[in-house]
Order: C-alpha cells, then structure tokens, then sequence
C-alpha cells in the first residue's frame, strides 16, 4: 500500500530493511537533527535530554507483546530520550509489562554511546534506580527527577511537557497510533521516520 510512483513494494522494503539494519536511518535522523539544531541557534550536539515511555496497542502480528497493569495497555512501550526541542534522540521498543526503570540502563547505554555531550537526563519518579545511576555516574551526567505536582486536575511539569509534545507529534502518524510491526527494531524504526518527517517539514 505505498504510493503508485513508487518503485514495487519490494525493492522499497528491501532498502528500508537494509537501512534499518546498518542503521542508516538513525544516522540520518542525527545528521538533519544536527542542522535542526544549528538553524535555531542551538549546538549540534545536545547537553540535556528528558527520558520517558508511551505505551500502545500492539496488533497480533507482534512477535512478543506485554500488559501494561498501569495504562490498561496490551502491547508494547516506546522509550523515547528528546532534547530540549522535543525531537527523539534514542528510541527504543519493548513490551509493555517492563517496567521503565529496569529498562532505563540499555536506554541510557544507547543514548551514551551516540551523545557523549549530554549532562543532564531529566525523568519522572518511575527513573529511580541503581543501575541507571551508576551509568549516569560512569559519563558524569547530571539526572533531574520530575517534583510530585500536589492537587488535582490537568497540571504543566515545568520542562518535562517536551517529551510529552513529543509522544503527541508522534500520534500525528497514523502508523504509529498502533504497532503494527513484526519486530521491536523495526517498530522503532518507524519511529525515527516519523520525526524525519517533521523534521523535515521544519527545515523547508
């Protein structure tokens, strides 16, 4: 189901699958970041960065899905680390029944690895946590948990509503309203393509 001026769907799948496997996609997801960046004055490279998780439907074409007890959700989380603007810049899928603190540590390992600039990883209270902390530690990087906001009703974190712009961008696509995907990594594919297409429209 891709536009008729497309090349035939296989050729199409076969690049995209070859891009997602030598992670071309995400370098060029860095690369249009970067000039982002650099447009509205900003570093290249990041020093701050905000961490939390969206959890979605699943179809029953996934290979593996969990229950999310929390958010009544059967399927899977995306985990999503922004910058300050609001653009991901490590995603990754897994089940909905992990717990975001336990996955935290290969989230912040990713984000390590491609940003050695960042200093500061703003969370929630779900964060806390040794190992996450000693990985912090080990970069000299700076995690800024979320204050408990007292009353009721709809309330703005001071900071922390980026990300959660984030997951509302990402709702603009109608392929990730559900995961539609076989496997995690190609589920998280689709979400880098989906901030290149916003990305994109900024730069124009």
């Amino acid at each position: 189901m891709i536009p008729h001026d497309f090349p035939p769907w296989y050729s199409v799948y076969y690049r995209f699958n070859k891009w997602r496997k030598d992670q071309t996609w995400l370098i060029i997801h860095q690369a249009l970041h970067q000039q982002l960046r650099e447009d509205v004055g900003k570093q290249p490279e990041p020093s701050a960065a905000m961490i939390d998780s969206q959890s979605v439907k699943a179809s029953k074409l996934a290979a593996t899905r969990g229950f999310d007890g929390n958010k009544k959700v059967n399927g899977r989380k995306r985990h999503v680390v922004s910058d300050t603007l609001g653009f991901p810049l490590v995603v990754k899928v897994h089940d909905a029944n992990l717990s975001d603190g336990k996955q935290a540590f290969d989230v912040l390992e990713s984000l390590f690895f491609w940003f050695i600039s960042i200093r500061v990883v703003r969370a929630d209270a779900a964060y806390r946590g040794d190992p996450a902390l000693r990985l912090l530690a080990a970069h000299q990087c700076r995690l800024e948990i979320a204050p408990t906001l007292k009353g009721r009703g709809f309330q703005v974190v001071p900071e922390r509503w980026i990300i959660e712009r984030t997951f509302g961008w990402l709702q603009w696509s109608r392929r990730l309203n559900i995961d539609y995907e076989v496997y995690s990594d190609t589920a998280e594919t689709m979400v880098y393509l989906a901030s290149l297409k916003i990305m994109l429209k900024r730069l124009a």
